[in-house]
């Protein structure tokens, strides 16, 4: 049986797959992103918050799934937002993870808890 409280495995139900090293990679980008996007100059950015990072299929492209408030727009305005800050995100995992090659990022907007 696996320990699902361990903090350094990661487990993804959709591949099955678990990983001791993904796990603090995807725990960094998620800090990062948290911190960069409570600093973008769009509010709508502002108002995420970083929900799961996943790698897609593996280290060098994660899905970053995001969340916001009932007020923060649509999914698509969201995204598009996203999109245009991609490139400054990118820069920020870059100079936060120090890896040969930064990861390509890919973004979804999840629903959050409470409005549906």
């Amino acid at each position: 049986a696996l320990d699902s409280s361990d903090p350094d495995i990661l487990f993804s139900p959709s591949s099955a797959r678990i990983d001791r090293k993904l796990g603090p990679l995807c725990r960094e980008v998620e800090r990062t992103l948290a911190f960069a996007l409570a600093d973008a100059r769009d509010p709508r950015l502002r108002d995420l918050s970083v929900v799961a990072v996943t790698p897609a299929p593996d280290a060098s492209r994660l899905e970053i799934a995001v969340t916001t408030g009932p007020d923060g727009g649509t999914p698509d305005e969201l995204l598009a937002a996203l999109g245009f800050a991609r490139g400054r995100l990118r820069g920020e995992l870059a100079r936060a993870l120090q890896r040969k090659r930064t990861p390509e990022i890919v973004f979804v907007v999840v629903p959050s808890g409470g409005d549906e």
